[in-house]
C-alpha cells in the first residue's frame, strides 16, 4: 500500500512538473510576440525555472509575471544585445561559409570565437538579471566571467538549448510535424529547467547564500 502511494505521489510531481513546464513555455512564447520583450521573458523563463529545480516555485503565473516587468527597461536592453549577438554571429558564418581556401578557415575561426561569446552571455546573463541588481556592464561581465570560470556546465548549458534544435532539423519533415506539438509545449522551457540546474551550480560557487531580490517591494 505504502509502495503504491509512493508511485502516485511520484506520478503526480511528475504530472505537475510537465503541466508547470507547458504554462511556463506558452508564457514564454506569448511574451516574446513583441520581440523587443524578448529580454524580460528570458529572465522572466529563468527565474521561475531556477526555483522550479530549487522546489520553491508556488505559483508559476505570478512569478513569471513579477520577474517580467521587474527592472523592465534593463532585460529589455540586455535582450537587444542577445539578438544582435545573434545577428553578428550567424551573419558571420553564413559569410565564412562563401568564402574559398584559406579565408574560410579564419572567418569560421573568427565566426565561432564571436558565437562562443554570444553563447557565454546568454548561459548567465538572465539568470543574474533576474536574481540581482546591478548594472548592465556588470551583467554582461559577471555571465562572461561565470562561463569563462565553469566551462564544463556552461556547455552543458550549450547542450541544453542546442540538441532540440538540432534535432528538429535532423529529423525528417514528417517526424518533425509530429514533434512539433512536443517543441510548442517544451521547446523552451524543459531546455532552460535543465539548464538551470547547471547555472544554480556555477552561482552557488559564487553566491553560497544566492540573495535573491524580493519582488514585493518593487511592485
Amino acid at each position: 500500500m505504502k509502495a503504491k502511494n509512493k508511485l502516485a505521489a511520484s506520478l503526480g510531481a511528475f504530472l505537475r512538473g510537465l503541466c508547470d513546464l507547458m504554462i511556463l513555455n506558452i508564457l514564454w512564447a506569448l511574451c516574446c510576440i513583441p520581440v523587443f520583450t524578448i529580454g524580460p521573458a528570458c529572465s522572466a523563463l529563468s527565474r521561475v525555472s531556477v526555483n522550479l529545480v530549487r522546489d520553491e516555485s508556488s505559483s508559476i503565473l505570478k512569478e513569471f509575471f513579477l520577474s517580467f516587468r521587474r527592472d523592465f527597461g534593463k532585460a529589455v536592453v540586455l535582450g537587444l544585445i542577445g539578438l544582435f549577438g545573434l545577428a553578428v554571429a550567424v551573419s558571420d558564418f553564413l559569410f565564412a561559409v562563401s568564402l574559398e581556401g584559406a579565408m574560410k578557415v579564419v572567418f569560421l575561426i573568427v565566426a565561432v570565437v564571436i558565437s562562443s561569446f554570444v553563447a557565454s552571455y546568454l548561459a548567465y546573463v538572465f539568470p543574474l538579471h533576474a536574481f540581482y541588481v546591478n548594472s548592465l556592464s556588470s551583467h554582461i561581465k559577471n555571465a562572461l566571467a561565470l562561463a569563462s570560470t565553469s566551462p564544463l556546465e556552461t556547455l552543458k548549458i550549450w547542450i541544453c538549448f542546442a540538441v532540440p534544435v538540432v534535432v528538429l532539423f535532423l529529423l525528417p519533415t514528417v517526424a518533425a510535424a509530429y514533434l512539433g506539438s512536443l517543441y510548442i509545449l517544451f521547446g523552451v522551457s524543459a531546455p532552460a529547467y535543465f539548464a538551470a540546474k547547471q547555472q544554480t551550480k556555477v552561482i552557488a560557487r559564487f553566491d553560497s547564500a544566492w540573495e535573491a531580490v524580493d519582488e514585493e517591494t518593487e511592485d
